[in-house]
């Protein structure tokens, strides 16, 4: 029969804290002001940047947006009407001038990805454009932002066709010091609740690039819409939090949210007549999924700190980038507290995105982020159906109480054009194994191998004895173990945890002799180190 009962250890790291110093270390590789803020966060500014909605059709939107200019050289204040065109129905609904019919026309025959498809045209040279086209000639506005001709490039036969696009970039650098809180109650299959706190530190900076549509009208290059091109964020952080999470799992359990998404800033500038918006935020998400084969609850508090660095770049069809960190030792025992009869497999992970708009992110933006994966463990027995490590032919009462944890690590993308969501996975690392924990104190003794074999034996006489993980070992991966013949000799083996593997010794000495075997660890890398001992008489 099993049995579920409660154990806690103060002196082992508690496997929560590594989840919480990864997630810790993903939101400083992007940057992130903080993991999760209750207080409301700060936005935009309204006066430095807003827009209304004027009017509404299919592909197109008219907007009103006001600012200021507060990057430029001379700060000034502007009210503009913007179109945003998605698609080449606009073209028409809109009657646009015929040098732009032609220009845009090309430009969504060329793009490759939805993004590209984005132009924000300003209205009032859309409407010059217009004026000069029935005049035969440009208006003094449109003399005013004309552009020469670009040098040794055909632009087509006549006073009509297109100018190549103007590539601009503009960064902006931000100090972070901020607290890091929050708390949540979860529902569902499981019943609990999360705290953590802590502070973020350090420095990053976000450059975005974007092009300059133009076109030829009357033999000169006219500048009209803005679309965006890629956005970069590089820099360092430090994160230090202390988190304590408590609860009871009754079945299946899946929870996933996006708890803040920190405005890191703007840049507001003009390229030649037209205004430009560039704003940054990060978006922070969490998820737990948790399954059990039964019933158990689990408690930990404890406290990390972890630094690194980032630096990613995210266009409209892929992304690149690095990032690194590492973990600092915890400065406290950290306590954890388990119930668990069965197994229990938590997954974590936690992902932080640097993301970079052009004037709205309703209408378009890209971002990239790097989300860790946690993969938990929990195997609890207790119970006499797990073996006979004797050979009395009685089973012993064992237990256990043990946490696996690996980690994965996974670059990911997201573009969104119009609420149009695509997300990819770009990169991931294999999953890897980072400790495994006997949470027991004084061990485990479930995890001790059986060792059967003759109780006693004569001189120069070999002897088999056989040994293997007991039928309750909850994994498969070869284990690597040894015999120990109390008399400084060993025999060393490999084998699958449910094989029963046999060597033969002859003492030649009589005595009572310790004969022991040694689980060492497996090829997953679970350190094991667990012993069964039997005194075996040579006569």
């Amino acid at each position: 029969m099993t049995h579920s009962y409660r154990v806690s250890t103060a002196a082992r790291r508690g496997w929560k804290s590594l989840a919480w110093c990864l997630a810790a270390g993903l939101s400083l590789l992007t940057g992130a002001e903080a993991l999760a803020q209750e207080q409301e966060e700060p936005g935009e500014d309204p006066k430095i940047y807003s827009e209304t909605v004027l009017e509404e059709g299919e592909g197109y939107q008219l907007k009103l947006i006001t600012g200021i200019l507060v990057d430029d050289e001379k700060p000034e204040s502007y009210s503009r009407e913007f179109y945003t065109l998605t698609s080449l129905s606009a073209l028409e609904t809109l009657k646009l001038p015929i040098a732009l019919q032609e220009d845009l026309k090309l430009a969504f025959e060329a793009a490759k990805a939805q993004e590209d498809k984005v132009f924000s045209i300003d209205k009032r040279i859309v409407d010059e454009l217009r004026i000069a086209e029935e005049k035969g000639e440009l208006t003094p506005y449109l003399k005013e932002i004309s552009e020469p001709l670009d040098e040794g490039e055909v632009q087509g036969m006549g006073p009509f066709g297109s100018c190549s696009d103007q590539i601009h970039s503009r960064s902006k650098s931000f100090s972070i010091n901020t607290p890091i809180n929050t708390s949540t109650n979860f529902g569902g299959g499981f019943s609990g609740s999360f705290y953590t706190t802590g502070n973020m530190s350090g420095s990053a900076t976000g450059e975005v690039v974007i092009k300059v549509k133009r076109s030829k009208v009357f033999w000169v290059c006219i500048p009209y819409a803005i679309r965006f091109g890629h956005a970069r964020a590089w820099g360092n952080a430090s994160v230090s939090n202390d988190s304590s999470i408590n609860g009871s799992l009754s079945y299946a359990f899946n929870w996933q949210q996006q708890i803040a998404k920190p405005h890191l800033g703007s840049l507001n500038f003009a390229i030649g007549p037209l205004p430009v918006h560039i704003g940054f935020n990060l978006p922070i998400e969490l998820g737990v999924s948790i399954n059990a084969t039964v019933t158990g609850t689990i408690a930990y508090n404890g406290q990390q700190t972890a630094t690194g660095s980032f630096d990613y770049t995210c266009n409209s069809s892929n992304c690149s980038g690095y990032a690194s960190y590492s973990l600092g030792s915890a400065p406290t025992p950290q306590p954890v507290t388990a119930s668990v009869s069965g197994r229990i497999y938590p997954t974590l992970w936690a992902q932080v995105s640097v993301r970079a708009y052009l004037y709205s992110e309703s209408i378009a933006y890209a971002q990239v982020g790097v989300r860790p994966y946690l993969y938990g463990d929990f195997w609890g027995y207790y119970g006499n159906t797990c073996g006979d490590a004797n050979g009395d032919f009685i089973n012993e009462t064992v237990s256990a109480l043990t946490f696996d944890l690996d980690w994965q690590l996974y670059i990911t993308a997201r573009t969104s054009v119009l609420g149009s969501t695509n997300n990819w996975n770009l990169w991931n690392t294999s999953r890897r194994h980072i400790r495994f924990w006997d949470l027991l104190s004084g061990g485990s003794s479930a995890i001790r191998p059986t060792l059967l074999g003759p109780s006693s034996t004569t001189v120069n006489t070999f002897t088999n004895y056989s040994s293997r993980m007991r039928p309750c070992w909850p994994y498969g991966d070869t284990v690597s173990s040894r015999f120990s013949w109390g008399d400084g000799t060993l025999s060393s083996y490999s084998a699958a945890p449910s094989t029963t593997t046999t060597r033969a010794k002859a003492w030649s000495t009589a005595g009572t002799l310790g004969v022991q075997s040694t689980a060492l660890s497996d090829s997953h890398g679970r350190s094991l180190n667990a012993s069964t001992l039997r005194k075996v008489q040579v006569n």
